[in-house]
């Protein structure tokens, strides 16, 4: 070093008195200079019980609520820390999905067919989900969790089943507040098309994004209901009828089928 810091400068520095400028300079200096940093004044017993703290925080890092009751009910320690760093838009789309469900039970309650509302909104919750809980733009932490043993498919179910229990308790639960709902056959109307757009996400996510597989699977929920609605004669609700859930829970075996041999053949 062709510069030291006077006894002055390593005072005001060491009392948090020097300006901006000094106090940056002097710490710059400070991590090049092992002479000047031995003339620094230390408290060694704030100094050990700093490095203790932070050992704690290092080695023994703190587990939060969500983290804490996904190993509460079995899961490896591992899989829970994993599950527990979902994406903040997955957050965001939690919240989001409460808010949506209690406008449209709020609808379905004071406006004549205002259950249809409930009706269409409720099989896109889960996918919707699905595409903002895993993958490259929507996960902050997607290039680190990239290179796990748990990456590709595992993550992605894990993730996509972080997704879909809440979502099934949710629906269900603001299905059964609907005005003359009163059995769980009717609470579920919308359960076998929101799996069928979940399972066609997924099979998607082969050729591109999740997030861009969900805008497709989407997409196509909303042109149905559209097609529907305008043309003469037919209803929107016939998505929901005894053919079409047959329809839907065979386009679900299908491509559930499709998602287990690509995952084997990987």
């Amino acid at each position: 070093m062709s510069w030291h810091l006077t006894h002055d400068q390593l005072h005001r520095y060491a009392a948090h008195t020097a300006d901006d400028v000094t106090a940056m300079s002097a710490e710059a200096h400070l991590t090049h200079c092992a002479r000047c940093r031995s003339l620094l004044p230390a408290d060694q017993e704030w100094l050990d019980r700093s490095w203790a703290d932070l050992r704690d925080i290092v080695d023994q890092p703190r587990r939060g609520l969500v983290e804490r009751a996904l190993t509460a009910v079995g899961l490896r320690e591992n899989t829970a820390k994993l599950l527990a760093a979902t994406p903040q838009l997955y957050r965001a789309w939690l919240g989001a999905t409460v808010l949506v469900l209690a406008m449209a039970l709020v609808v379905a309650h004071e406006v004549p067919r205002g259950s249809l509302l409930f009706s269409f909104t409720a099989p896109v919750v889960p996918l919707i989900g699905v595409a903002l809980a895993y993958g490259r733009g929507v996960d902050p932490a997607h290039t680190l969790t990239s290179v796990t043993p748990l990456a590709g498919y595992r993550l992605l179910f894990l993730r996509t089943a972080a997704v879909l229990v809440p979502a099934l308790v949710l629906c269900t639960s603001a299905a059964f507040l609907m005005p003359a709902v009163t059995s769980l056959a009717e609470a579920v109307f919308w359960l076998l098309p929101a799996l069928a757009m979940v399972a066609g996400c997924l099979a998607l996510s082969r050729w591109m994004a999740l997030s861009a597989a969900g805008g497709v699977v989407g997409s196509a929920w909303l042109l149905a209901l559209f097609l529907l609605g305008s043309a003469d004669g037919l209803d929107p609700l016939l998505l929901f009828s005894p053919a079409a859930q047959a329809s839907w829970a065979t386009v679900f075996a299908v491509l559930a089928g499709i998602i287990l041999i690509r995952v084997r053949t990987a």
